[in-house]
């Protein structure tokens, strides 16, 4: 097994940014509906109530239609909303626990973030955090078109090239915190197919959310774990496979 590198999500995966991520989504409501906060959505009224929609939706887009009662035409304006909200807000959300000495371990591996959240915030929580070293490519939402979001694959093999790869034939591992981490995976494993890509899918669920339901999930991971430390040990054995191989 040739390990190329190790892809990570970032919210609810890296970070858990759900109290920062609602105050920023009520921002870019404003901007359709300015007394919002009067009448706020219920998965905007409490942090399990953001987790669970979070959670339910397929992507963002869906989210915002579903559980924010925007309108189709009014999402890329939403879309384009997020990045400036966001940095407006200057919230350093926590990392989870682990998380930072995990990336120090990690250093000599080949490491990249595909994301919903901003190229630019991303890059300035890792620095606040000082891992930003142990990234070598950060795909955000603002680095793709609003119809090449997760599930599609396009974020995934954006990142593989900025790696600067010598060789992109191998395995993979996407890290993340949703279904659709799942199946943006093996989606990116689909279109890779031409390189004999292999993705290995790990599923972290530090707060609990998934695991009475990820066995339903249309795609399953190879690995669910609930701890960094657990994760810490399968990408162990991986690695260590890999060396030994």
């Amino acid at each position: 097994m040739n390990i190329c590198g190790i892809i990570w999500d970032y919210d609810g995966t890296i970070i858990n940014s759900a109290t920062k991520n609602i105050e920023v989504t009520i921002e870019v409501l404003k901007h359709f509906d300015k007394d919002i906060e009067k009448h706020l959505p219920q998965a905007l009224q409490t942090y399990e109530n953001y987790q669970k929609a979070n959670h339910m939706y397929k992507n963002w887009r869906e989210l915002y239609v579903k559980s924010y009662n925007l309108k189709e035409e009014q999402l890329d304006e939403a879309g384009s909303l997020w990045t400036p909200e966001q940095l407006k807000n200057k919230t350093i959300p926590s990392m989870f626990e682990g998380m930072a000495q995990l990336f120090h371990k990690l250093e000599h591996v080949k490491m990249g973030i595909c994301s919903q959240n901003s190229n630019k915030n991303i890059k300035e929580t890792l620095k606040h955090y000082g891992v930003d070293h142990c990234f070598d490519a950060i795909i955000g939402y603002d680095d793709i078109s609003g119809s090449e979001q997760k599930p599609d694959p396009t974020g995934f093999l954006k990142c593989v090239d900025s790696l600067n790869l010598n060789n992109k034939n191998g395995t993979f591992i996407y890290i993340g915190d949703h279904s659709e981490d799942v199946v943006f995976g093996k989606n990116a494993q689909e279109a890779l197919k031409g390189h004999n890509v292999n993705v290995i899918c790990i599923t972290v669920d530090y707060l609990n959310l998934n695991l009475n339901t990820y066995k339903k999930w249309s795609k399953q991971p190879d690995y669910f774990v609930q701890t960094a430390y657990e994760l810490e040990s399968i990408l162990d054995n991986l690695l260590n496979f890999d060396t030994k191989k």
